[in-house]
């Protein structure tokens, strides 16, 4: 006997939150099952420098099991959507992208992440060298997002937004769970347009701060110190501890690599000419990485000869750059300077040049990002407004030494840790530490 229905309710908290508890569940099945099943993504493999590439479908056979598999997951989405009580929770796009997430989820690698095809409009995956937003690195690699580091002369850094910092809001919505892709969709926008971003500093701190997003012109390559070296009293020159200027030394700060970094450092070098250095200073902190084109140009420009970088592919095929002679900065003594937020490209030419006898590291271990991304568009699909893309990890990056950066990073010479509280009582002691370095002491 049918039992009369009685005027439905709102549900109330308790039960949204199991409805929701339910709808994960049932995603996270669709998730295993696309696992289990091996829909993926064929040929994702392609040299970083080239255009954004198009995932393949492989030979007949696997166009076949690919179909079989959509099907499969059509089916179950389907049903779902038809017959569970909570059905009407479950859409053809998040069918999708679970299915899709999980497969990428599977690998446990961060670096390799599916982009929707709302996200691939963003600004985030634009390398060239300008861009609208707040002018800051971003990475979810610790689980949370979390500031590798604003660019210099930024709304960020002008703000008060430090290296290291955990984002925990923007506009007041909680970011648990955010991908640093997810974060860069939510914090770039329009300039002149207003975020606010709670964060917690390294420090323990935690602030609340609104930034208004600019238009930044991505100047990666400095010739003063990115730190006044003494606090309240060096200003923009380069100063040992005894707070002298280094007639004998020179200073190179690059922020990130982009598509006009090289012409920006030849542009520095020819204001080194004539003045009589003996060394000097390549500045790398906080230094985020970039396009490997444009460290390997970079690197040719302190390199006569040697390997800049190996990459190892999914096959354990290698590629190697090799430096070229004709650089600008090939005859002064170097030291480098690096900490933990220096990443990626940063990481490639320190190793690099250590490796090849021009430079010795000073500072901390670097973040050990040492893996080649490419973003590989998926355009096996029929939805007319695209199935987004892969930005998917397709080899790994070692040093001229053979050693692996991915996870380990790059371990300097001379180990210098500097706190806020360090900086602040004692000036910048890896600068200092540099000069030495250079001079012999």
């Amino acid at each position: 006997m049918d039992i009369p229905r009685q005027q439905e309710a709102e549900p109330g908290i308790a039960e949204r939150a199991t409805r929701g508890a339910v709808i994960i569940v049932l995603l996270l099945a669709i998730m295993l099952l696309a696992f289990a099943l091996g829909w993926g993504v064929n040929d994702l493999r392609s040299d970083e420098d080239a255009p954004v590439a198009a995932a393949s479908a492989g030979d007949g056979s696997a166009r076949t099991d690919g179909a079989s598999t959509a099907a499969v997951i059509d089916e179950i989405c389907n049903l779902l959507r038809t017959q569970h009580v909570d059905g009407a929770y479950i859409t053809d796009e998040t069918c999708r992208e679970a299915a899709i997430n999980g497969v990428v989820t599977s690998l446990n690698d961060p670096h390799t992440t599916y982009i929707t095809p709302e996200e691939m409009e963003s600004p985030g995956f634009d390398m060239g060298s300008t861009y609208q937003g707040i002018g800051a690195s971003v990475s979810d690699s610790t689980g949370q997002v979390q500031i590798v580091a604003p660019f210099r002369d930024s709304p960020a850094e002008k703000a008060g937004i430090r290296p290291g910092d955990f984002i925990l809001e923007v506009d007041g919505e909680l970011t648990d769970g955010w991908s640093d892709a997810e974060a860069v969709k939510r914090i770039r926008g329009k300039a002149g347009t207003p975020v606010t971003l709670k964060v917690k500093h390294t420090d323990g701190a935690i602030e609340t701060i609104t930034i208004t997003r600019g238009d930044i012109p991505i100047t990666s390559v400095y010739t003063e110190p990115n730190l006044e070296v003494i606090p309240g009293e060096s200003g923009t020159r380069l100063v040992d501890r005894d707070g002298n200027e280094t007639p004998d030394i020179a200073y190179i700060a690059i922020s990130q690599f982009h598509e006009n970094t090289v012409n920006e450092l030849r542009q520095a070098a020819k204001g080194l000419e004539g003045k009589g250095y003996k060394g000097l200073i390549l500045d790398l902190r906080s230094n985020p990485g970039g396009l490997l084109s444009s460290v390997v140009a970079v690197a040719d420009e302190f390199l006569t000869k040697g390997t800049i970088i190996t990459e190892v592919d999914a096959d354990g095929k290698r590629k190697s750059w090799t430096a070229k002679a004709g650089g600008t900065l090939t005859e002064f003594p170097i030291v480098v300077l690096q900490d933990e937020a220096s990443a990626s490209a940063s990481e490639v030419l320190a190793a690099a040049l250590r490796d090849n006898g021009r430079a010795k590291i000073v500072g901390t271990r670097s973040f050990g990002k040492g893996t080649v991304n490419q973003m590989v568009e998926i355009r096996n699909c029929s939805d007319p407004a695209g199935c987004g893309a892969v930005y998917v990890a397709v080899g790994r990056w070692l040093t001229p030494n053979n050693d692996q950066i991915e996870g380990l990073g790059v371990t300097p010479d001379v180990e210098v840790e500097m706190t806020r509280d360090d900086y602040v009582d004692q000036g910048d002691v890896q600068v200092f530490q540099a000069i030495d370095t250079l001079r012999g002491k």
